[in-house]
Formats: structure tokens, sequence, C-alpha cells
């Protein structure tokens, strides 16, 4: 029962603000005094300086005055160095590490006895911080391992069978086979450069500026066109179920969202297959799902498949870069907008926009 009892008193005082503990410290420095004083007029051995004849003595008032300043002044002093100098100095430590690029470093108050709410609050944000900066940071060492690695696999293809063209006499068919790989690793290059340009806009941005009505519909309409066109070697069916719909944002960036989500589904569907558009209107949102029949992802896959350069499937990293559906998921979340993904190995692929209105 004790053991409760002080645990909840310490409970208690370690939510007391500065302001708080400020207080209580003048207060209990008085009422030390006065029952010091009390003390010393009951059992007289104050020998009247303090109160005699029913009249309180000038000197001792001031006297009492004085003590209790002093007191004040020094128990001040303690409480400012032990919970506030002292945390303070601890935690501007600890902000040199984190600016000189320590991001593993955290400040706990639970193991230096009592520390102002303040300070709490303080240190948690602080810890808050730099964590985030720390998966920043390995997101950034990532990004740029990544993406050298991603320029760097098209250029030596490139500059390879750039060779062979120079220094052998290869027959028409090798020099269009060569000249053809050269092509794609060209244009490979080309659609990194614009993914990486379009994210970087993209995440730079906290707000749309080009924000205009235009008909969803449509532009799904277009987007399945464009992408019918440019697989069309694999004879695939696009089968479209858009219900008219007008909707409200960034027209560019949304029609980089939808081309995306139709390449992809293009890409991972079986020649002859059947990639399936469908829009409608829900109470509050447009519904936009892209379905594929494609060999489907597993569970580990769709927890990683909206980061930057992750590709599930590395049968068909020479298609792509692993930027898309990051793009794809910061352009959504800029309209207010999210993305699911629904799918299993060998059953396909089915990935729903929700765009509200």
């Amino acid at each position: 029962m004790m053991k409760k009892i002080a645990e909840r008193m310490r409970g208690c005082i370690e939510t007391l603000s500065l302001s708080a503990l400020l207080v209580i410290n003048l207060s209990f420095m008085v009422l030390l005094m006065l029952g010091l004083c009390t003390v010393l007029v009951v059992t007289g051995a104050d020998g009247g300086f303090i109160y005699h004849d029913g009249r309180v003595g000038i000197w001792g008032a001031l006297c009492f005055i004085y003590a209790v300043c002093s007191l004040i002044a020094v128990s001040m002093v303690v409480m400012m160095r032990m919970v506030f100098i002292h945390p303070l100095q601890r935690n501007i430590e600890a902000m040199k590490k984190l600016a000189n690029g320590d991001f593993t470093v955290r400040v706990n108050h639970a193991e230096h006895g009592y520390v102002p709410r303040e300070m709490v609050e303080f240190e948690q944000s602080f810890n808050k911080a730099a964590e985030e900066l720390g998966g920043t940071e390995i997101l950034r060492k990532d990004f740029i391992n990544n993406f050298s690695h991603e320029f760097k696999t098209p250029i030596v293809s490139i500059s390879g069978f750039a060779d062979l063209l120079l220094e052998e006499q290869l027959p028409p068919e090798d020099q269009k086979e060569y000249l053809t790989i050269i092509r794609d690793e060209s244009r490979r290059l080309a659609d990194l450069a614009t993914n990486i340009l379009t994210l970087n806009r993209v995440e730079s941005q906290t707000i749309l500026t080009d924000k205009a009505a235009f008909p969803l519909d449509e532009q799904l309409r277009q987007s399945v066109l464009v992408t019918q066109q440019k697989w069309r070697q694999k004879e695939l069916d696009f089968d479209a179920d858009l219900v008219p719909a007008e909707y409200t944002g960034s027209e560019g960036l949304l029609k980089e969202v939808w081309l995306n989500l139709l390449d992809n589904a293009a890409k991972f569907s079986p020649e002859g297959g059947t990639v399936a558009v469908n829009l409608r209107k829900a109470k509050s949102a447009l519904m936009v799902s892209v379905t594929d029949q494609g060999e489907g992802m597993s569970a580990d896959t769709q927890a990683h498949i909206f980061e930057q350069f992750y590709q599930g499937d590395t049968s068909h990293t020479t298609q792509g870069n692993g930027l898309g559906l990051a793009m794809v998921k910061k352009v959504l979340e800029l309209h207010g907008g999210s993305i699911q993904v629904n799918s299993a190995p060998g059953q396909g692929s089915c990935f729903t926009v929700t765009l509200p209105i």
C-alpha cells in the first residue's frame, strides 16, 4: 500500500511544471520560517526578540524577513541548478552531438531524477526529431546508392554495345539488336531522370498551386489509349468502366499517376491478358482501381512497394526504376487522397486510388 502511495506521489511530482515547483518551494520556505519563529516564541527561546508584551519586535520582524529571503534565495539556486541547469547542460551536449551528425543520440530524463514537465516535453520532442533525422539520413544514403546503381547500369550497357559496334564487323542482324538495346537503355535513362525530377518536385511541395476542375473519366480514357499504344506488342485487352466524373486537382500530376499505374499493370500482365480500369463515385470520394492479371505480390513486397527504388519483381528491373509508385503515393497525398494494393501470389494485383471530393 505504502509503495503504491509513494509511486503515485512521485508520479504527481513528475508532472509538475517549473512554475508550480517554484511556488511550492517559496511556500515551503515561508511556512518553515513561520513554524520556526512560532516555536521560538512559544518556548520563549527568542528572549522577547521576536514577540514581547503582545507586540512584534521591529528588529525581530526584519530578521525574520531577511532569513526568509536568504533561505528562498539559497533554495532557488539549489533547485534551479538541480532541476533546470543540469538537464539543460545535458540537452545541450546531446544537441551538439546531433549537430555533428550523431542521429543515434537520445536523452532520457528518467535517469536523472526529477525533471520539470517542460523539460520532459522538450526531451521527448528532441528524441522524436533525432529519430526522424536518423531515418532521413538512412533514406538519403539508400537513395544515393540506388540512384548511382540505377544510372550506372544503363550507361555501362550503352557503352559496352557501342564499343562492340565500333570495334567489330557485325552482321546487320546483330547491329540492329545492339542498336535496339542502346535505344531502350537510353529511354530508360530518360525515364529515370524524368521520374526523379517529378518526384523531387512533388516532395518539395506542400500545397497544390495548379488546381483546376477537369473531367477525370476523360483523363483516364486518354491514359488508357497511351498505355495501350505503348504496350501494343503484348496485345493486351484494356477494359475501362468509367462513370462521368469531374475532379478539382492538379491535372498534370494526376496524369502521371494513371500512366504509372497503367504502365505497371501492362508490364506485369501476360501477353493477351486484360487490364481493368474502373472509376466509380462513392459518398464523399472518387474511387479509381487498376487491376492486372500478373503474378501478384507477397505481403512483404506489398509492405515496401511504395518505397523509392524498391522493385519486388527483379525480372522486370530493366523495364523500370522503382520510382513510379513512390511518386504516385506522394502526388495522391498532396491531393488528400490515398492508395491501397490488394494482391496475392498468382492472383494479380489491384491498386485502388481514393480521391476525396
